[in-house]
């Protein structure tokens, strides 16, 4: 269930990259009042940016009057430009005549202008794309000019680079060169990467009937457990009927294969018993799960189990387990993780940037960063954070309720982060 937002003005845009040929361009509808920090959130989705490179937001207006913002404090430094976290499109837009335009990639250097084509009322905080056309170009392509001659030769088998541009396009995009279409927009999609956007930009409290989808799988085996606790097989596993009740009762079907019968067997329900275990709500105790202390005081209540959860998610004892969580939210909450070819590098990367290593010294691999991702990755499932018809994805998206939680889980890495 979604709250229901009060209507606010919003503001009709037309934003075209300057110099494509065919125009690429969005139809965008957004708060009157946005920032121009988040105003760039929005143009890095309608677009399909993965947003690696700094961006900055230039105006003029009919006096000759020019202004520059920016969102990174190392630009607003050596720029010298206004902080565009602070400036709305109200503060902007102030007289007829007024121009923006939204630069990305100060080395390719794409310029996004943007022009005021309505006025109108939506609900509070609704962000949306009217129309479009064309794919937003491929990152790091060399501008437009680089763009336009990527898309000849990928639609060119006979030209003599086509076969290296075409690994080169597949291994930036996961995406084979075969299916390359510049015309190629999807609305409906994009309309959904601006839905799960629209969240963070607003108030992100969430109801409770978010707050239980959320906890829902936690509180099932809590309260599966009873005052009593659960009789485990003479191997320390969930008897096979509680392992069917489980996967059925919590919707997990399209998640494995089987019939469910094994908890050995069936890892979703095996991650959430040891999920909950290793997180104290949970112990084995005289051939029984039981409810520790915590267990027995989150069990019915939704409110103190979603904060529990959160703060555990966010603070695993292990500080590389951590980094490998925060920069798992940041992606899901930024609608931008790598694609599959990519993640291992990307974790062992962000790892290795934070100053982890090895245990015997050396680089992290790809292969200990993908690992490390799925890990993460397989805990957060526990919870009901993911859409479950798009669970086979890869990943899988957050629903409205989970982007909540994973903002919460986030403001909870960050203050431990200032600490």
């Amino acid at each position: 269930m979604t709250n229901m937002r009060a209507a606010e003005k919003a503001l009709d845009l037309h934003i075209t990259i300057a110099g494509t040929e065919p125009e690429i361009w969005r139809d965008v509808r957004v708060p009157a009042a946005i920032t121009l920090t988040d105003l760039h959130k929005v143009i890095q989705r309608a677009f399909g940016w993965d947003n690696r490179h700094l961006h900055m937001f230039e105006s003029s207006n009919a006096a000759g009057q020019e202004r520059r913002f920016a969102s990174n404090e190392e630009t607003i430094m050596e720029l010298e430009t206004e902080p565009a976290a602070v400036f709305t499109l109200e503060d902007v837009f102030t007289s007829r005549g007024t121009r923006l335009v939204y630069e990305y990639d100060f080395g390719d250097t794409w310029q996004h202008e943007i022009s005021i084509s309505g006025h109108a009322v939506a609900p509070a905080g609704q962000l949306s794309c009217l129309a479009g056309a064309n794919r937003g170009p491929v990152e790091d392509s060399g501008g437009t000019g680089g763009y336009r001659e990527l898309c000849g030769i990928l639609l060119d088998p006979s030209h003599e680079r086509h076969d290296d541009l075409a690994k080169w396009y597949s291994w930036v995009t996961n995406k084979p060169a075969a299916e390359f279409d510049p015309q190629e927009f999807d609305l409906e999609k994009c309309n959904r990467s601006l839905a799960r956007l629209s969240p963070q930009l607003g108030d992100a409290t969430p109801t409770p009937e978010e707050m239980a989808a959320v906890v829902l799988p936690a509180k099932w085996l809590l309260q599966r457990v009873g005052a009593d606790g659960l009789e485990l097989t003479k191997d320390g596993y969930l008897k096979p009927a509680v392992v069917a009740e489980a996967m059925t009762t919590l919707g997990w079907e399209k998640r494995w294969y089987g019939k469910f019968n094994r908890e050995s067997q069936t890892l979703p329900v095996l991650e959430l018993r040891s999920t909950l275990q290793d997180w104290g709500l949970l112990r084995k105790f005289k051939g029984k799960l039981v409810r520790t202390p915590a267990g027995r005081k989150t069990y019915d209540d939704d409110v103190r189990l979603w904060g529990y959860l959160a703060d555990r998610f966010a603070h695993p004892r292990d500080s590389g387990e951590a980094e490998v969580r925060r920069r798992l939210v940041d992606w899901l909450l930024e609608d931008r993780v790598p694609p599959h070819n990519m993640l291992g590098q990307a974790v062992a990367d962000s790892l290795m940037s934070a100053g982890f290593r090895a245990a015997d010294g050396a680089g992290i691999t790809d292969a200990q960063g993908m690992y490390l991702f799925i890990e993460a990755r397989r805990t957060l499932a526990t919870l009901g954070v993911f859409e479950e018809e798009d669970f086979l994805d890869s990943p899988p998206l957050a629903s409205e309720a989970g982007l909540k939680f994973l903002l919460e889980v986030q403001r909870r890495q960050n203050e431990q982060h200032e600490d």
